[in-house]
C-alpha cells in the first residue's frame, strides 16, 4: 500500500476514535484514553463556559484598540510578515490560512488562500478577533496561548463542533528574556492536514524569533556604536585607534583639531603615510609596550606638534593584536590642567591690601604704575608684611591675570633640587613618563613668582640670570631650546646689597630682578591702619567661623602701641589664637585674651655690650656707595654728585671698600 494512503487512512480511523471520544465527553464529560492529556486538559477547562454544539460568534475588539496592539507588535509583525508571504509561496492552494496573533490571541495579521478563505470568512474570523480558549475553546492557538509550546489540533480534537472540519497548528513566539510575544499559526481542511505541519510553524515562529533579536542586537550595535562615537567626539583627549598593521581606522575631533588634519581623509591609511611619531613611540608600538603620558614631538606635514602620548593596546587573544589606541593631549591643556592641580593661581587683588596711609598710598600708585610692564619687580620688606599678597595683586592687576600665577619658593627646596625644579627633566626614551616641565613652562602666559629669592644658591641665581637675559631655557637632559614668556616678581627679606658683597648673590641677577623695586612698609611705621588692618582679620575668621567677633575698647588701642616685629603676620596669629578662647564666651576679644608680652609689655634693659643689630658707619658708607653704584651703573660723576664727594674721595673710597666701577656698567660707561 502507497505510504501516504496508509498514512490517510491512519488519520481517519484516529478522527472517528476522537469523534467517538468527544460525543461522549460532551455527553457524560468522561475522557477517553485516545484523547490527549493536552487536549483533555483543556475540554475540561472549557466544559460549562462555552456551549460545544453553538455556533462561535467571534469576539472582535474595536478598531482604535486593534492599532494600539498593532502599533505595539509593530516591530513583531515587521519581521514576520516575510515569513508569513515565504511559508504561503510554498503552500499556497492547499486551502490554508497563515495567523499571527499578539500575546493575548488578538489577530494582527493573516493570510488566506481561495479554498479555505470562504470557510474563515463566513465564521468572521479577521484582524481584531480573539482566538484565546476562553472565547474560542480548544484549538491549537489557544493551548499555544495557555501551554506556551507549538501544537496542533486536528478535527474533532477542538471543542465546538464548528472546527470539527479544520486543523490547526500553532507555535508560540518570544523575545530573548523569554516573554511572550505572540502566536504564529495555520489553519487548513482537516483532510488536507500534513503532518509536517506543526514543524513548519515551529520552524517559522524560531526564525522569526532569531531574525528579530538579530535586528534587536544590530540596533544596540549600533546605537552602541553612535554613543561609543559621541563619546570619543566629547573627549578632548586626541584619539587615534590602528589596527595591527598600523593602518588608522578611527580618529576622534579633538585628534583632528591637535593635528590639524582632517581624519575623514586619512581614514584607512597607514599611521606611517599620515604623520611622523617620534622614534621611542614606534619603537614601543613596534614591542607592543604601554606608555602613559610621555611628552613627544609628532610630525604632520610641514607642521610640528608638542604633545603628551600615551598607548594602549586591545587584545582579540593574548597573542593576536586587535588594536592600538594612541592617545594625544595638547600640551597647552596638559599645562592648563597642571596649573589648575597646583593651584596656579593669585587668590588676592590690590582690594585685598589694607591700608590707607601714604606709605600704603604710595604701594598702591606704584601696583598701578609697574603692573602693566613686562620688566621684572623685586618686592623688599621684613617678614611678614604681606609680601606674597603684594604679588597677588600685582599679578591681578596686570595685563597677564589670566594666565597662571606659579610661586617657586626658594627657601623651601633642597639645594640640590632647586635647578631641575627651575628647568624641569626632560622624557627618558628609556623610562617612560619621567618629562617633567620646568616652571617656565607651568607659568607660560602668567607669572613667575620667587618667594625669597635671596634663598637661592648661586649655581641657580646664574640659571635664572640667563633664562632672563636670553629668553629661553633648556631642561636637564634635554636638547630643546624652549622660549620662555612669563613676568618674573620676586621677594625678600634680605639685605641684598649686603648678600652682595659678601658673594652671597649675583650683583647682575640683582640689576635685573630690581628693574623695579618696592618696599613694604612695617606694621609699626602704619599704626594709623591698625584698625583696619584688624577689622579686615577679624571679618575673614567671622566668615569661617559663622558668628561675629568683637574687639573690647582697650584692646585696639594695645595692638596700635605694640611693634609687632612679626608684622601682619604676627597680628593674624595672635587674632587667631585669641578667637579660639573667645569660642564659646561671646566672641568679644579683651586683653586678656592677648599674650602676656603684648597686653602688658614689660620694658627689658639692655646693655650696650649687647646691641647687635646696628650697622657701623663703615657699614652703612659701604652700602651707600654700594647702592649709588648700582643706580648710576657706575658712573663715577653722577654718583659723586648724589653722595656730595669729590670724585677723587669716592675713588679713595671705593679703592678702600673693593667696590670696581666696571662691575655695574651693564647698559652705558663712565
Amino acid at each position: 500500500m502507497n505510504p501516504e494512503i496508509a498514512s490517510l487512512s491512519q488519520a481517519n480511523e484516529a478522527q472517528h476514535a476522537l469523534k467517538t471520544a468527544w460525543e461522549q465527553f460532551t455527553r457524560t464529560q468522561q475522557i477517553a484514553d485516545n484523547v490527549p492529556p493536552i487536549i483533555a486538559a483543556s475540554w475540561r477547562r472549557c466544559w460549562g463556559k462555552i456551549n460545544p454544539y453553538q455556533r462561535v460568534e467571534f469576539t472582535r475588539v474595536d478598531t482604535s484598540y486593534l492599532l494600539a496592539a498593532q502599533t505595539a507588535s509593530f516591530d513583531l509583525m515587521a519581521v514576520a510578515r516575510p515569513v508569513l508571504e515565504d511559508i504561503y509561496q510554498c503552500i499556497q492552494e492547499s486551502g490554508t490560512t497563515l495567523i499571527l496573533t499578539n500575546p493575548v490571541g488578538c489577530i494582527l495579521d493573516m493570510i488566506s488562500d481561495s479554498e479555505i478563505h470562504p470557510i474563515v470568512q463566513a465564521w468572521g474570523t479577521q484582524p481584531g478577533c480573539i482566538l484565546s480558549e476562553e472565547f474560542i475553546g480548544t484549538t491549537s492557538f489557544g493551548l499555544a496561548l495557555t501551554e506556551r509550546m507549538p501544537v496542533q489540533v486536528a478535527g474533532y480534537e477542538h471543542f465546538i463542533a464548528q472546527f470539527h472540519q479544520v486543523t490547526g497548528a500553532a507555535a508560540p513566539i518570544f523575545d530573548m528574556s523569554g516573554h511572550l510575544l505572540g502566536v504564529l499559526g495555520l489553519v487548513m481542511p482537516v483532510e488536507k492536514y500534513h503532518v509536517h505541519s506543526l514543524g513548519l510553524v515551529t520552524a517559522a515562529a524560531r526564525a522569526i524569533e532569531s531574525q528579530r533579536q538579530s535586528e534587536i542586537l544590530l540596533a544596540e550595535q549600533n546605537s552602541q556604536l553612535a554613543q561609543l562615537n559621541a563619546i570619543l567626539s566629547a573627549i578632548s583627549d586626541g584619539i587615534l585607534v590602528l589596527n595591527e598593521e598600523g593602518i588608522l581606522v578611527h580618529a576622534n575631533q579633538a585628534a583632528s583639531h591637535i593635528l590639524n588634519i582632517s581624519t575623514q581623509s586619512v581614514l584607512g591609511h597607514s599611521i606611517d603615510q599620515i604623520l611622523v611619531l617620534p622614534e621611542f613611540v614606534r619603537r614601543y608600538i613596534a614591542k607592543r609596550k604601554p606608555l602613559t603620558d610621555v611628552e613627544g614631538i609628532v610630525s604632520v606635514g610641514n607642521h610640528s606638534v608638542r604633545c603628551v602620548i600615551s598607548l594602549d593596546y586591545v587584545f582579540q587573544t593574548p597573542k593576536h593584536l586587535r588594536w592600538i589606541i594612541l592617545t594625544l593631549r595638547a600640551e597647552n591643556k596638559v599645562r592648563l590642567l597642571v596649573q589648575k592641580q597646583v593651584g596656579a593661581n593669585a587668590p588676592l587683588t590690590l582690594n585685598d591690601i589694607p591700608g590707607e596711609t601714604p606709605p600704603m598710598q604710595r604701594v598702591r600708585n606704584f601696583v598701578r604704575s609697574a603692573a602693566g610692564a613686562q620688566a621684572s619687580i623685586l618686592i623688599r620688606g621684613e617678614v611678614g608684611t604681606g609680601k606674597n599678597a603684594l604679588a597677588s595683586a600685582i599679578h591681578n592687576a596686570g595685563p597677564r591675570r589670566n594666565g597662571p600665577f606659579v610661586v617657586f619658593a626658594c627657601a623651601s627646596i633642597p639645594n640640590e633640587l632647586v635647578i631641575s625644579e627651575l628647568l624641569g627633566l626632560d622624557e627618558s626614551e628609556n623610562k617612560q613618563g619621567s618629562g617633567r616641565p620646568s616652571k617656565f613652562e607651568l607659568a607660560k602666559g602668567g607669572t613667575l613668582f620667587f618667594q625669597d629669592v635671596d634663598a637661592l644658591p648661586l649655581e641657580a641665581q646664574t640659571v635664572l640670570l640667563n633664562a632672563l637675559e636670553l629668553g629661553v631655557i633648556q631642561r636637564l637632559r634635554g636638547h630643546r631650546a624652549i622660549e620662555i614668556d612669563v613676568r618674573i616678581i620676586a621677594s625678600t627679606s634680605a639685605n641684598i646689597e649686603k648678600l652682595i658683597s659678601q658673594g652671597a648673590f649675583r650683583p647682575e641677577l640683582y640689576y635685573r630682578l630690581s628693574i623695579f623695586s618696592i618696599t613694604l612698609p612695617p606694621l609699626r611705621e602704619r599704626p594709623q591702619d591698625m584698625p583696619l588692618v584688624v577689622e579686615r582679620i577679624l571679618t575673614r575668621f567671622s566668615n569661617q567661623l559663622g558668628y561675629s567677633i568683637e574687639l573690647a575698647p582697650a584692646v585696639m588701642e594695645t595692638l596700635t602701641k605694640y611693634p609687632w616685629p612679626g608684622n601682619i603676620r604676627e597680628l593674624e596669629s595672635v587674632l587667631g589664637r585669641a578667637i579660639m578662647q573667645v569660642a564659646e564666651s561671646g566672641g568679644t576679644i579683651d586683653l586678656s585674651h592677648l599674650p602676656p608680652h603684648i597686653s602688658t609689655p614689660q620694658p627689658i634693659p639692655i646693655q650696650p655690650s649687647q646691641v647687635t643689630d646696628f650697622n657701623s658707619l663703615e657699614e652703612v658708607e659701604y652700602e651707600t656707595i654700594l647702592r649709588a653704584a648700582q643706580i648710576y651703573q657706575g658712573n663715577i660723576t653722577h654718583m659723586a654728585k648724589m653722595l656730595g664727594v669729590g670724585r677723587t674721595t669716592l675713588w679713595r673710597k671705593m679703592k678702600y671698600f673693593k667696590i670696581n666701577a666696571q662691575d655695574f656698567r651693564i647698559h652705558r660707561t663712565s
